[in-house]
């Protein structure tokens, strides 16, 4: 793994203090939003390496899904000058229901909106009428679906199946990220799967027809 820059390393600390005025310095030297946001993204995966390695616990990935969310709230003026233009495309973005993470979700949004997408974020345990419902309010042409819960799997599949029948032309890109794989995208019926938000980003650009 290479070497983690001194805000990665601050995130996967868990060093509120330090992250908030290593951010705020970054702003200043000139760095763009995006540039911040990818150095959090990279302390955040670092955060849930020390989870998997047993180092921290549930409480130490909520803590820094909140100072993630602190640095966002920082961020955001530069974001809204950065998308005051025309977005490069809409985006609907939410957990499945019954399922109540978000912090893939956020790190994903966050990273999408760095790149001049408009994304209606639902939140989390969204039943799939609700997922309809703003794709029709919003027109955006791609969905993206969350879920870490195998038990979710269905609800996962139900949210698919519906948006089908609302788009039955099939021109709304449905992708779905977390604990996921290509057989899960299979029983589901997704477009595409994820479970890196850089990559995320990426097939969302294709999709749209900006790479």
């Amino acid at each position: 793994m290479s070497k983690l820059t001194s805000l990665a390393r601050a995130i996967s600390d868990l060093n509120e203090g330090l992250v908030m005025d290593l951010v705020k310095h970054r702003l200043e030297m000139g760095a763009t939003p995006l540039d911040i946001v990818e150095e959090c993204r990279t302390g955040m995966i670092e955060v849930g390496e020390r989870y998997s390695r047993g180092e921290y616990f549930l409480g130490d990935l909520v803590l820094s899904a909140e100072i993630f969310q602190e640095v966002m709230q920082v961020l955001a003026p530069a974001l809204d000058k950065k998308t005051a233009r025309k977005p490069l495309g809409r985006i609907v973005f939410g957990t499945v229901e019954g399922d109540i993470h978000d912090i893939g979700k956020n790190i994903t949004i966050s990273l999408l909106r760095c790149h001049g997408f408009e994304v209606q974020d639902l939140g989390v345990n969204v039943p799939p009428d609700k997922f309809v419902h703003s794709l029709n309010e919003t027109g955006a042409s791609v969905l993206c679906l969350s879920i870490l819960l195998s038990s979710c799997f269905e609800a996962l599949r139900r949210t698919v199946s519906l948006v089908r029948l609302f788009d039955r032309e099939k021109k709304i890109k449905i992708l779905i990220g977390g604990l996921v794989n290509e057989k899960v995208r299979e029983y589901s019926g997704a477009d595409g799967w994820v479970t890196d938000a850089r990559r995320g980003v990426t097939i969302c650009q294709k999709w749209i027809g900006v790479l």
